[in-house]
Parts: C-alpha cells; structure tokens; sequence
C-alpha cells in the first residue's frame, strides 16, 4: 500500500546499510525468549544474563572484530539493533567488540591475533571475554597523565606492569568485575629508565580457558563497583596489578617494537602522539554509543507514542473517548523529540560513513574527530531528555519498569558519561573549530521567510559564527599563559555555545542531505522537509 511504501522509504533513510542483516538480528532478538525483559533480578544473576545474551548475540553471527577491516558498519549496526533490547548487554557487546577486540585488531600483530586468527574467533564468540583498562581514578580525563607504569625486565624479556598509587587504579572497567580473562592495560612504557609515553599491552587477568572467567591472577587486584542507578547487567570493576609479569610480546606493536635488547622504534616520534593513536579506538567507541543510544530513544518514543494513540481520556463530550495524542499537549511534548531524533539519526548516518571510510583507508575526513566528538553528547543527550518526556507523559504506566523507559534512562546516563565526560567531548570540538579562524556571518534579511529550510539553516549558521568569532576574539588578545583561565574558568558557557551551535548546523545540514539525495517521492520528501522545518 501507499502507507507502506512510504514507511518503507523512510526506514531506509534512517537506516540505510546492512539492511538484510539488520532484519536477521532482529528476528534472532524476537525469537528466543533469552531476551524478554526480567525484573528484579539479584545483582549476579542480572549480570550472567546478560553475559548469556552476549555469548548468544555472538553465536549467531551479529558481529565481527574483523568487520573493523572491511565493514566497520556492520558493527554499527548491530550496537543499534541490539540497542533495542538490552542497554547492558549492548555495553558488554561495544566493549568486547569495539574497545578491546578493535584495539587487539588494530594495534596489534599476527603474533597477537593467534594462530589462523583463532584469538580474533575467540573474541568474536566472547569465549575469549576482555576488557579495555585505560581510565585511572585519578586521571579520568587526563589519560595521557596516567601512572601506571610497565617496565621491561631485560633479564627475563618480560613487561613488569604495576599500580604505584590508590589513584592510579584503574576505575569502571566494563567486563573487568566477572567476565573478562583478558585486559588490553594502558601503562607509560618504561624502558632502561625512559619513558616513552602511554602503550597498550594483551594481557591475562584470569585464569579461565575459553569461556571460562577463572580465578584472578594472584597480581591482580579486582574490585566490584557494586549496583549502579542503570545498566546493572554490566559487571563494572576496579583492576590494580602487583608486579604483573607479562612476555615482551604482550605489547600491541602495530607502531612501536621493542627488541629484547631494550631497543624501540616507533613509527610515531612524539610520547603524546603515541597514546593518540593508541586511544584512536575511543572515536569508535562513541559512534557505537552514539548508536546504541539512538535505538533506546527510537524505542522511548516508539512507547510514548503508541501508547499515546490508545489511551482515551476525556473528550469535548465529557466522556473518556479522545485518545491523549489529539490533545496538543502531547503532541507538543513528543513531535518535537520525534523530529530531532530524525535529524540526529541522519547526521549519524554520516558520521558512521565518513569513519568507516576512515577506518578501511578508502578516504580521509579532516572534520572526523569533531565529528565523533560532538554526535555522541548530542544524541545521549537527546536520548536522556526524550525518554525523561517520555516518561512523564504516560503518567503513571511510565513509572512501571515494563515499560522499559526507566531503564531507558538509566542506560542514558551511561552513554553521557562514558568515553568522554559530554561536556569535556563538547570543550574538544569547540578547541577543534579554533583551527578555522574566524568565520562569515550569513546575512539573513529581515522579514525572511522562516518557513523555509534554507533561511532556518542560515540563522543557524549566523548563531555558530557569531559565537565562533565571540570565543576567538576573547582569545586572540590572551598571552599563551593566560588561555587556561580564561578557557577553564571564564568563558566555559561560550565554549559550550561555540560546539553546540556548530552540532545544529551539522544536524540540520545532514537532514538537508537526506531530503535532497536520499529520497524519491513527494510524499517522503514533505515529511523529512516538515521534521527538519520542526527540528530547526
């Protein structure tokens, strides 16, 4: 029919790649009662579960660590479909694929990968189950300080890794707390005394064969983090290591060897450059939550809406026969979140695009770290205010943990704090866009049509120049030591005005794309044209 063709052509624009095997996740989702919701679960039992749907999610196919190679968005979009159903197991699943297996993958070596991959086949079936330990207690956003450090014992050819401080723990490891036998462990690399800067090493943490946690090793201190407000299927903990020895090849060495003389060589001359690179795999990392956070908003809206069109309560007649959706308060509350989430779901399509260009070297986008850095807070932060709305809309039913959008808050604090704090993600793209300079205010003229996308669009770019230029002009007559204040301490709503305004434009300029090339008839292009003249 008319209705289906036009839903049709407008679940492609939303998701358009890997559509065969989106539907073949979906189907798995909807065919094993492993994933209907369970409540009030003990805390170990919450986590299992979700270790068992991982372990089921990878059975069949869902994703692979070598899709990073060839079809980054594969893994894409499996965070998106599995995004649906389950905010913890979708968390366990970004960081076994993504952090760890895609940082095994990419700075790794064939040593690394086992023998005919089998460590990467490990790692696609979670039998090999890891964990990313990077972020430090005292050094959340400021890895590049941290202190953990691994020194090379040339006597014995192997890395000697050590917690010096309480502060130097390592803090909110996802899978460290149960499940993970593996650690890829961040540490300044200490060798004949120097320090060249932050490496990552493969290293055992438990003593499990394949698809067996195991005990921890005795030089491994792991902590529970306990219960959270949200995502508490993710087994959250706190890893120190006493004089861990781990061989000389534990070191991921795609860019820098060392020999077992103590020699380096790096292909990347700076310390800090090095932990860029190595971290390189946290710009992933927030394309995957930013997908994972846009399904769970679909899903809130999808709730609120549905159940918006069949409650009936009073009418002009008195009687309870007017469903709530016809009042305009609720359609004010919800449409408005319906068309951003659009808006946002298109400029993800791009990001997912240009990085997975990126990532298989097809093509290179200069604009892919702000990129990244900025459609995570904007989506997370959508997903949060959408589903608190959401929320409150359905009155009372909303507060029932069925109807999942308490939980869809919760998993959306995660995804606003996790991979970088939104705010300090916010404070990088806005010293990203300095690179520009100072840029042209478009010129709207009064009485401008504010109907039109194009004049919308305008203003929109007049507000990001005008705060571009505002926060350049405040540093421009700065000496280099008085930047930090000012930055950190003055002008912090500027800084945040500055990446935000520039993040609408982006948005808007991404539904502008969809509507221009991504769609054929009429009827679809005047309902994207009137989501994106709502959104702006």
């Amino acid at each position: 029919s008319h209705g289906q063709s036009l839903q049709q052509e407008l679940a492609v624009a939303l998701t358009p790649d890997n559509r065969e095997h989106r539907q073949k996740i979906k189907e798995f989702l909807q065919s094993s009662d492993l994933f209907l919701p369970k409540y009030d679960l003990p805390l170990s039992s919450e986590r299992e579960l979700a270790l068992h749907r991982l372990r089921a999610v990878c059975a069949m196919g869902a994703l692979s660590v070598k899709d990073f190679r060839d079809n980054p968005q594969r893994i894409f979009a499996a965070h998106e479909e599995v995004g649906l159903c389950d905010g913890s197991l979708a968390t366990k699943m970004t960081v076994q694929f993504n952090l760890f297996g895609g940082t095994v993958l990419r700075l790794g070596t064939e040593k690394h990968f086992g023998e005919g991959e089998s460590f990467l086949r490990d790692i696609d079936s979670a039998g090999a189950c890891g964990c990313f330990a990077l972020t430090e207690l005292g050094f959340g956003n400021n890895a590049v300080q941290m202190q953990t450090t691994a020194e090379l014992d040339e006597r014995t050819d192997e890395w000697v890794i050590h917690t010096p401080t309480t502060v130097a723990k390592k803090y909110w490891i996802t899978n460290g707390a149960c499940h993970s036998q593996w650690a890829v462990i961040f540490a300044r690399m200490l060798v004949r005394g120097q320090d060249h800067g932050v490496h990552a090493f493969l290293c055992r943490i438990r003593d499990g064969a394949v698809g067996q946690p195991g005990q921890p090793l005795p030089e491994v201190g792991i902590e529970d983090m306990g219960h959270k407000m949200g995502c508490n299927g993710v087994d959250n903990g706190i890893l120190s290591f006493h004089r861990l020895r781990v061989p000389r090849t534990a070191l991921l060495d795609a860019f820098t060897q060392v020999d077992a003389r103590g020699t380096v060589r790096s292909t990347i001359k700076k310390p800090r450059d090095r932990f860029l690179k190595v971290a390189d795999q946290l710009l992933s990392g927030r394309v995957c939550i930013a997908s994972m956070s846009l399904t769970a908003t679909k899903c809130a809206l999808l709730i609120a809406i549905r159940y918006s069109l069949t409650r009936l309560a009073v009418g002009s007649s008195g009687q309870s026969d007017t469903p709530i959706f016809d009042y305009q308060l609720q359609q004010k509350a919800l449409l408005p979140l319906l068309a951003r989430t659009y808006c946002l779901g298109f400029a993800h399509n791009y990001v997912k695009e240009e990085l997975a260009k990126q990532m298989t070297g097809r093509a290179e986008n200069a604009d892919i770290v702000k990129l990244c850095c900025v459609i995570k807070p904007l989506i997370s932060w959508n997903c949060e205010n959408t589903a608190t709305v959401c929320r409150e809309r359905c009155g009372g039913q909303g507060y029932l943990s069925c109807n999942k959008l308490g939980h869809i808050i919760g998993f959306s604090h995660a995804a606003i704090t996790a991979e970088g704090d939104n705010r300090v993600l916010m404070q990088k793209v806005a010293k990203e866009l300095l690179a520009r300079g100072s840029v042209d205010v478009p010129q709207v003229r009064a009485g401008a049509d504010l109907t039109s996308l194009d004049t919308l669009l305008a203003l929109l770019k007049a507000r990001y120049a005008t705060h571009q230029n505002a926060l350049m002009g405040k540093l421009m007559v700065l000496q280099p030591s008085e930047v930090f204040e000012t930055w950190m301490k003055r002008e912090s709503d500027l800084v945040q005005a500055t990446s935000e305004a520039y993040g609408e434009v982006f948005v808007l300029e991404q539904a502008l794309a969809t509507l221009a090339g991504k769609l054929a008839s009429a009827q679809a292009k005047e309902v994207v044209f009137k989501i994106a003249a709502l959104y702006a």
